[in-house]
């Protein structure tokens, strides 16, 4: 059975861990979603989950040794002073071509259109476009891989004749092909915010050249939100935003920390278990 409910994962750098613990939350409520979107460590999740992933096998893979692995890539220091130097065609220290089989011998050669059940979106950069897009085609392991190369640490990923960059630029809430669709009623928005997004905003000093950068980012982000969320409630739709705050974890230190995120946002769905519960009874479909 799936409800008339869509889900939307934001960007968040490493955030799949608390997305992850989040949607074993959902499960164990037995909220299953129509439709199930996302950006960058959500685009991680939602692809996987949409994939026929579950919970328990996705967290199997975000603390397997062979994830952290794939990104000790030689020649990542030097191409990260190539980055750094601004030299043409480097735009990240690591390629990720070691991601991409492993990803593989999880998704085989599926594509997003062929997620049906629930449906899947993904948010993309686009720079040979000039735009963001939201991906509802296309290979999944390579949109996914696409959609979290974090700027600077990632070099852009060509996907299917098009280079592309995290989709957590312009659209980390990528909720935007739920408010129009006529099976959904309801969107459930889960955000991974860390601390230090919330110090960068609550600083009182005068803020460093990166700190700036950072904030007018999130200003950015926060306006976007807003004007969709505004959209959403005059297209009819229920926007149920949900935040888990949450460390920020490494690929090096995801023992500890990273199961701290994953119950954290479990937690997210257990404390909210009245308003997420309630959405799987009126609009449940066979």
């Amino acid at each position: 059975m799936s409800s008339r409910v869509a889900l939307c994962l934001n960007s968040s750098f490493l955030g799949f861990y608390a997305h992850a613990g989040f949607v074993e939350g959902l499960t164990a409520l037995g909220v299953r979603p129509r439709a199930v979107s996302g950006a960058s460590a959500g685009a991680l999740v939602a692809g996987l989950y949409a994939a026929g992933v579950t919970p328990a096998d996705m967290l199997q893979l975000f603390f397997s040794p062979k994830l952290r692995s794939v990104f000790r890539e030689r020649g990542a220091p030097f191409r990260g002073i190539a980055t750094l130097l601004n030299l043409r065609g480097h735009t990240g220290a690591l390629t990720c071509h070691r991601a991409l089989p492993l990803l593989e011998a999880i998704l085989g050669k599926r594509r997003i259109e062929e997620c049906l059940d629930p449906r899947l979106a993904i948010s993309v950069t686009n720079l040979a476009a000039s735009r963001t897009e939201i991906a509802t085609s296309g290979p999944l392991a390579e949109l996914i891989l696409a959609s979290v190369t974090a700027p600077g640490f990632f070099a852009a990923r060509p996907v299917e004749g098009s280079l592309h960059w995290d989709g957590g630029i312009a659209n980390p809430h990528p909720f935007d092909p739920w408010i129009a669709d006529p099976e959904i009623d309801a969107i459930v928005l889960h955000s991974v915010v860390n601390p230090e997004e919330l110090n960068v905003r609550e600083r009182k000093n005068p803020p460093r050249v990166f700190d700036a950068f950072n904030l007018s980012h999130q200003i950015i982000c926060d306006e976007l939100l807003r004007l969709k969320t505004e959209i959403a409630r005059l297209s009819g739709k229920r926007l149920i935003s949900l935040r888990t705050i949450a460390p920020r974890p490494s690929l090096w230190n995801a023992g500890k920390l990273g199961a701290r995120c994953v119950e954290m946002g479990r937690v997210t769905a257990t404390e909210n278990r009245a308003i997420l519960s309630e959405l799987e009874g009126p609009h449940r479909r066979t």
